[in-house]
């Protein structure tokens, strides 16, 4: 796989919930039987995310070392950054799900352009944790700061 750029990439949100995260979200084929076609537009960065461990120490007396072990994981968040548009379809979706007070993890998508037709798109759960407006100053856009808490597994696969 070469590597590709971020120009072109776009993220996806389905309508519907994902209802059994434990039995329904731990294949890709998972993800790809589902309907996840709302775009999400005007998005500046998308920011980092992936599986991150915690690490667990231990430093034995005998010998000072400090020992280092992974624990348990995370698969991490993504922090969007948005022209906030909540006529866009994508963002409305974004922003009832962060201003719900329920459980509810949906099923995402980022497509790649430019990517190897094998790894082109990134499927994932989360829950939508913010959507949150940044009015900025005199010169700037207002923008929608969104989190999304990523609740699966990260699959990276075909379209």
């Amino acid at each position: 796989m070469a590597a590709a750029g971020t120009l072109g990439a776009r993220l996806y949100a389905s309508a519907t919930a994902l209802v059994d995260i434990e039995g329904s979200a731990n294949a890709i084929g998972d993800f790809t039987g589902l309907t996840i076609a709302t775009e999400v537009g005007l998005i500046e960065s998308f920011g980092e995310f992936g599986r991150m461990f915690a690490p667990v120490n231990f430093q034995a007396v005998a010998d000072g070392r400090m020992y280092k072990l992974k624990g348990g994981f995370d698969d991490g968040n993504i922090s969007l950054t948005l022209g906030q548009d909540l006529t866009d379809a994508g963002q409305a979706l974004l922003s009832s799900y962060g201003n719900a007070s329920n459980q509810f993890t949906y099923p995402f998508k980022i497509t790649l352009t430019g990517a190897d037709a094998s790894f082109d798109t990134i499927y994932f759960g989360a829950k939508v944790m913010s959507y949150r407006t940044q009015m900025g100053s005199v010169n700037n856009v207002i923008k929608a700061m969104v989190t999304l808490d990523i609740n699966t597994p990260i699959f990276t696969g075909a379209s």
